[in-house]
């Protein structure tokens, strides 16, 4: 276990304002020590109305969390001293205002700024043999995936041409959406390996040029039901930019997947592998846990499923970053064992509007361009679909638990008389009743018709029908209180 850091070791996070203001890069690494050969840079860019100041801790996404984790600098022997330079910018929609969180959240109105400012930290403070760092949850994570694109096509532009960046930005989502040979030859002098920004990330790695790239659930999409979308659909997709294909100078990447999230417009947006990236040895995983999207990046007030997400993560990494795991172990607050917790239903509000959607799993292990594989905590699910199970009885499918993993797996700090323990496990019995409930009242309702309301009243299972016809009471051979857990309400085709 690394010891935590002390005052002057806090990682040093610098909280970007909700418009594009930066500050002299002169004086940000003062502290920097002279004989460190390089630095990490490191990028968190958080998801939609998340910004890590008006919620509560619990309720942080693991984009700030894992934020929280880095050092200030990488002390460990093997290690020079390696300073570790951290950005983390507030999502979409989250200034204090009408315009940010009903305009911007509801439309992507300001992703594109997004995206300029993150780019921009990288151009004032990158120096040739630096390593790259992005992390990004939800529309967060397709800013990640688009900075670390940009440091593939023009490199990390010197801060004296971070003016034309937004002319460059447009000519690329126009070249996204139509080729143009006029649009080729406008970006050639960007995209040539001899451009000043190619040959800035070239000094220290010839195959990469990215470190790594680290998002939980990217959502290309603006994430709304189109029932209630601010502009048409037509308008809101403004972003051409050839995503999932994940670009050969990225050296590792990693991405945590929601196997419970149903809704149409969230459909998340994996990597694709290309033959170039196999070529080089890339490093590739995609992980499906238990959960909404949500429950992947976190921002519920119980986040066990999100803390398990979080966990995989810092696994992935910890080799090439340095973390404070005593400060990562001392987030977790779980209401239930390792892996039991049940996923949220996303479908509330706004959203039961759209329309429900089975993602697309995986169909054969170690998938060549995807590399997707299930969570070892989705064997404690109690909700599985046939075809999930099928796949986790598969050990190819399934991926081992990393050292860190199962270090923590072994300290789950569950305690199931605490308070938020017992609150979980109430609040959880309620669903359950409710549920199995309304299963009865749709099942009864297709046996008595369109035309009868139905009662349920009674642990005896006592059911009365009223129809248009006559009133009778039924009395249900079922136990509506000892049905299967898994017990859900037919799905439509």
């Amino acid at each position: 276990m690394q010891s935590s850091a002390t005052d002057e070791e806090t990682p040093s996070v610098l909280v970007a304002s909700p418009t594009r203001a930066f500050t002299d890069p002169q004086s940000e690494h003062a502290f920097l020590p002279l004989h460190s050969p390089y630095k990490r840079i490191i990028i968190f860019c958080d998801g939609t109305w998340q910004d890590g100041v008006t919620k509560q801790r619990s309720e942080y996404t693991n984009v700030l969390r894992l934020a929280r984790t880095i050092h200030r600098e990488d002390t460990r022997p093997e290690s020079a001293h390696i300073p570790q330079v951290v950005f983390y910018q507030s999502g979409i929609g989250s200034a204090n205002n009408f315009y940010s969180e009903y305009i911007e959240g509801t439309t992507g109105d300001s992703l594109a700024d997004k995206v300029e400012e993150a780019y921009a930290f990288l151009a004032h403070n990158y120096k040739p043999g630096d390593e790259i760092f992005v992390f990004g949850f939800s529309r967060g994570a397709y800013t990640a995936r688009m900075i670390a694109m940009f440091v593939g096509e023009i490199g990390v532009l010197d801060r004296k041409d971070m003016d034309k960046f937004s002319a460059i930005f447009l000519d690329f989502q126009k070249l996204g959406k139509s080729k143009k040979q006029a649009l080729e030859e406008k970006l050639a002098q960007w995209r040539s390996p001899d451009a000043e920004g190619k040959q800035r990330v070239r000094m220290r790695n010839e195959k990469f040029s990215v470190k790594c790239v680290g998002v939980w659930e990217t959502v290309g999409k603006l994430g709304l039901p189109e029932e209630i979308a601010v502009l048409p659909r037509k308008s809101q997709n403004i972003f051409g930019f050839p995503d999932r294909i994940l670009g050969e100078h990225i050296e590792h990447a990693f991405q945590a997947l929601a196997l419970n999230e149903m809704r149409v417009d969230f459909d998340c947006n994996r990597f694709i592998q290309s033959e170039a990236g196999r070529a080089k040895h890339q490093t590739l995983k995609q992980v499906w846990f238990a959960g909404c999207h949500s429950d992947i990046g976190g921002g519920y007030k119980n986040h066990d499923l999100s803390d398990l997400t979080l966990i995989w993560m810092a696994a992935q990494i910890e080799r090439l970053l340095y973390l404070d795991l005593e400060y990562l172990e001392n987030l977790l607050r779980p209401v239930a064992e390792w892996g039991t917790q049940q996923p949220h239903n996303s479908r509330t509000g706004i959203f039961m509007l759209a329309d429900a959607v089975q993602r697309t799993l995986p169909k054969q292990p170690h998938d060549p361009e995807t590399h997707e594989f299930f969570h070892e905590s989705l064997k404690k699910q109690s909700n599985l679909s046939a075809a999930v199970l099928e796949k986790l009885n598969n050990p190819d499918f399934v991926a081992p638990l990393e050292p860190l993993e199962e270090q923590m797996k072994s300290k789950w700090p569950y305690d199931p008389d605490s308070h938020r323990a017992k609150a979980y496990k109430q609040k959880l019995q309620q669903q359950q009743k409710d549920s199995k409930v309304g299963w009865v009242r749709t099942i009864l309702r297709s046996v008595s018709g369109s035309s009868s309301s139905v009662r349920v009243a009674g642990s005896d299972g006592s059911v009365t029908v009223e129809s248009t016809e006559r009133r009778r009471t039924i009395k249900s051979s079922i136990d509506i209180f000892s049905l299967p857990r898994n017990s859900q309400r037919p799905q439509k085709n």
